[in-house]
């Protein structure tokens, strides 16, 4: 028996629930993956709904908030609540999640997939601003190109007619 020194996990399919996953103990003399099951250690391929192998990830460390905020939104009274990130836990694939203090002052992670909450810093701009500004721009020149060419018929929207600008063009340009 070969310990696990790599953090790895078995996942286990469970049909219409979602995936279950063990953490891998050790790799027998086949190199088959060992976990605990029912008190047992047993190779990972004879338990039912055994479907792979993967690297486990894990918190590699945790850096401070640096001045980020968390803001979420209770659907039911229309208001919303904003709360400084106290520190970010880095993962071992490079991810990093926000980490959050609930009323008890319990750090607690943040989920990306949280619909109702958005993590910003207070110098960013609104998401989607700028993009919004460019393809506004970019359509505003098209109308007013073809409106000075004296042709009867508009193109569609700039985004599918006009050249997309080149990488030295969209450094340069102020959206602005």
């Amino acid at each position: 028996m070969i310990p696990a020194t790599v953090p790895t996990e078995a996942i286990l399919d469970r049909g219409k629930l979602p995936h279950e996953s063990r953490p891998v103990h050790a790799w027998d003399d086949e190199g088959e993956p060992l976990v605990l099951w029912r008190n047992d250690l047993r190779r990972a391929r004879n338990i039912e709904g055994f479907k792979e192998v993967r690297e486990r990830r894990q918190i590699v460390g945790v850096v401070p908030g640096g001045g980020w905020m968390t803001e979420w939104q209770d659907p039911d009274e229309g208001t919303s609540f904003a709360d400084p990130v106290v520190a970010w836990a880095v993962y071992s694939d490079g991810e990093a999640r926000a980490i959050d203090t609930d009323s008890a002052g319990e750090a607690c992670l943040l989920f990306p997939s949280d619909k109702d909450r958005r993590t910003y810093h207070p110098g960013q701009i609104p998401a989607g601003t700028v993009a919004r500004r460019r393809v506004a721009g970019h359509i505003e020149r098209e109308r007013l190109k073809y409106a000075r060419s004296g042709k009867t018929s508009r193109p569609g929207p700039a985004y599918e007619t006009g050249p997309a600008p080149t990488e030295s063009e969209g450094r340069a340009r102020s959206y602005t």
